[in-house]
């Protein structure tokens, strides 16, 4: 699914996949899988007809299943995805969820069982559909090999990619090693126009040709190491990387030559250890530290020339250091009293930190910016309690709470300190009148977590947009009221909908205030300035209605389809701080919908598809401006041939029908609540199409 905003980066690491040992199939419609007590297990045979590689490749097949990778927060309580290996969370944050799903072949999964609702002694991580990815304890060698290279067909501008994958397993003892390239890109890039239309008058005061290009390149590797030591299970895992992006915008006109370049480099490493032991014959105990790092700069320019000119007749420069960091301890106890009931209990202790320094220069000269140089350091703690019981086959419940209390430190431009104690309490319970039917219902207070660049102040040279750092800024405070209901028909359909309300305080967004100033310093306010930048706005509600389609075609007569939809519709409301009126919040996508049709031809060893992505819209309510961004009907087509176990070679076709990503800017001179509109600024970029082929080679 594409992502275009701000730069529409998308980090697309080179795919490892292995193909696997199988024999000819006859079609079948969908994978039949066992299902017990709220566990439906799948294993790997369910899938001969579509030939998956990895783990990943079945997740993505699972019928009702939609995969959630978690969330990039501080500490390792929130940030949990929706699959579980080997009925634990992986112990490394810098890695993704997906990736290392990715790494795991099919040859060494034995069954995914897809847990609903809960189940005593698993951890659901608040989640009430979770996958638990059991790996088989056979001993193996394997080694993978992919290359993978993108194409743009207007530039012909081509990005490589590959990795090289190995796993060891001996007994119980499994060693993995991997190294690769992968690929940063901005799939929206391409030529356009951009116009600048007077409010008052409707006339065009000027129009310019544009083009837009944004790719990079990320080098990394990672170890890990999982088997029995000191009387348990001990996991080590360790990543570093490296990555660069550059994103380049030019606006040409008969009377101007704009040019806006921005450069990022970042260096990463995460360590991790895990153990996992056990105390007594219905007493586990396990334990995580983890270590992160990360160092990053960015530096943008922006030019302004005579289109006859040599010289810059202005220049810009803004640019950022920053380093963060990222230190967890984390200890759980988990008592089974019996099969249908389990407790567990624990805490975490984290300390976060980031430093940065932001710098802006025009025509050489520095310009004064306000939250300049921040250090903010967090120390975090939370105590947890939750227990699963399942009364009867047709129930299940899952009870807790946890409670966080956190301390905020900033230094440098402005000293401050603030303390918060959140409960979080949570309720989950699930109701399955039959295999093919379950009800699912949650409530919880969630709370969100600050994003400490926000701290800092940070310059948009394309739009002159300034936003100041915010050292006020509180996390958001939720309750969530959700139901879903499942159902499976078919052989392997499932149709499920979900209705969630959430009651919302402290909305983190766009926060643009006015604060009195002496114009003539006679000690008398007589004026405002308008300050803009991230903040609280008050309380607010958003309301979310999602539908989720798996579709075997077997029964309408084609064997070997899928037909996959995707749909999410959210509608918030809270209260502009500036101007009064009601309002969504900034940056949230009202409706999105994925539809997507593969056709499986194991005879012939082929997998095809085609897809649709809708496409997005959002607007963002700064100060002075108001910007909305859009785009419409995303195509994509794919074509994988497998002729053997060992090799898989995989092309694609996206983006058939290129789309236009418009930007519009409606900017008013002294603020939305005092001035008319001033101008319109509409920038339409026409992407280009998207070629793919990607070969892999895997060695047993």
């Amino acid at each position: 699914m594409p992502n275009y905003y701000p730069f529409s980066l998308a980090s697309i690491l080179a795919v490892v996949l292995a193909a696997p040992v199988y024999a000819q199939e006859t079609v079948q419609p969908a994978p039949e899988p066992s299902i017990q007590q709220g566990v439906i297990s799948y294993v790997p045979s369910d899938f001969a007809y579509a030939r998956p590689n990895t783990a990943l490749d079945m997740i993505g097949r699972l019928p009702g299943f939609s995969f959630d990778g978690g969330d990039s927060v501080r500490g390792f309580a929130g940030a949990a995805g929706n699959v579980l290996i080997d009925g634990q969370r992986p112990t490394i944050k810098t890695d993704s969820l997906g990736d290392t799903l990715n790494r795991i072949t099919i040859d060494q999964v034995e069954r995914i069982d897809v847990i609903r609702g809960s189940v005593p002694g698993i951890d659901m991580q608040g989640q009430t559909v979770v996958a638990n990815v059991i790996r088989k304890k056979v001993d193996t060698f394997q080694q993978v090999f992919s290359v993978r290279s993108f194409l743009f067909s207007e530039t012909g501008k081509t990005i490589p990619g590959w990795n090289y994958q190995a796993t060891r397993r001996v007994g119980e003892h499994q060693f993995d090693l991997s190294a690769g390239r992968g690929i940063a890109m901005d799939d929206s890039v391409g030529s356009g126009w951009r116009t600048t239309v007077d409010a008052q008058t409707g006339s065009l005061d000027l129009f310019e040709r544009s083009h837009t290009e944004g790719d990079g390149e990320v080098h990394s590797l990672r170890g890990s190491y999982k088997g029995p030591q000191f009387g348990g299970t001990l996991s080590l895992n360790g990543v570093v990387s490296t990555d660069k992006f550059k994103n380049e915008q030019r606006f040409l006109s008969a009377a101007s030559d704009e040019s806006f370049v921005s450069r990022s480099a970042n260096d990463r490493g995460e360590v991790s250890v895990n153990f996992l032991a056990d105390i007594g014959p219905d007493l586990e105990s396990e334990t995580l530290g983890l270590f992160k790092a990360a160092f990053g700069s960015l530096d943008a320019t922006g030019l302004e020339r005579d289109p006859a000119g040599v010289d810059p007749d202005s220049s810009q420069l803004f640019q950022i250091d920053a380093e963060a960091g990222e230190r967890i301890g984390r200890t759980i106890l988990r008592y089974t009293m019996s099969p249908e009931l389990s407790f567990e209990g624990g805490g975490e202790v984290t300390y976060n930190y980031r430093e940065q320094q932001v710098s802006l220069a025009v025509d050489g000269a520095p310009v004064p910016l306000p939250a300049s140089d921040v250090l903010v350091e967090e120390t975090r703690g939370e105590l947890f309690v939750q227990s699963a019981w399942r009364p009867s086959p047709q129930w299940t419940l899952e009870g807790g709470v946890r409670v966080e209390q956190s301390t905020i430190t900033q230094s440098g431009d402005t000293d401050k300190e603030r303390s918060f104690t959140y409960p979080k309490p949570r309720v989950v319970g699930a109701w399955s009148p039959s295999e093919d039917d379950q009800l699912r219902l949650r409530i919880e207070r969630e709370v969100g977590q600050l994003n400490f660049q926000d701290f800092a102040s940070e310059v948009d040279l394309n739009t002159g947009q300034q936003d100041t750092g915010n050292s006020d800024l509180e996390p958001y405070k939720a309750w969530v009221y959700e139901a879903a209901y499942e159902k499976r028909f078919w052989e392997a359909a499932a149709a499920v909908l979900t209705l969630r309300h959430e009651d919302i305080s402290d909305v983190v967004d766009l926060f643009a205030r006015r604060i009195p100033i002496d114009t003539d310093n006679d000690g008398v306010n007589d004026s405002t300035r308008l300050v803009e930048g991230p903040g609280n706005i008050g309380d607010g509600t958003n309301d979310l209605v999602r539908f989720n389609l798996t579709l075997p075609l077997a029964n309408l007569g084609l064997k070997g389809g899928e037909l996959k939809f995707e749909t999410q519709w959210q509608s918030s409301e809270v209260t502009d701080p500036l101007t009064g009126d009601k309002r969504r919040f900034s940056g949230q996508r009202p409706e999105e919908i994925n539809i997507n049709f593969r056709q499986d031809l194991p005879e012939q060893n082929l997998t095809f598809g085609v897809g649709w992505f809708q496409g997005w819209r959002e607007s963002y309510y700064q100060g002075a401006s108001i910007e909305d961004l859009e785009i419409r009907d995303f195509f994509s087509s794919f074509i994988e041939w497998k002729p053997n176990a060992g090799f898989t070679l995989m092309a694609e076709l996206n983006n058939l029908d290129p789309f236009s990503f418009n930007i519009a800017r409606r900017v008013y001179p002294g603020g939305r609540d005092t001035d008319p509109l001033d101008f319109t600024e509409t920038e339409r970029r026409n992407s280009q199409m998207l070629a793919m082929v990607s070969a892999r080679w895997t060695f047993n």
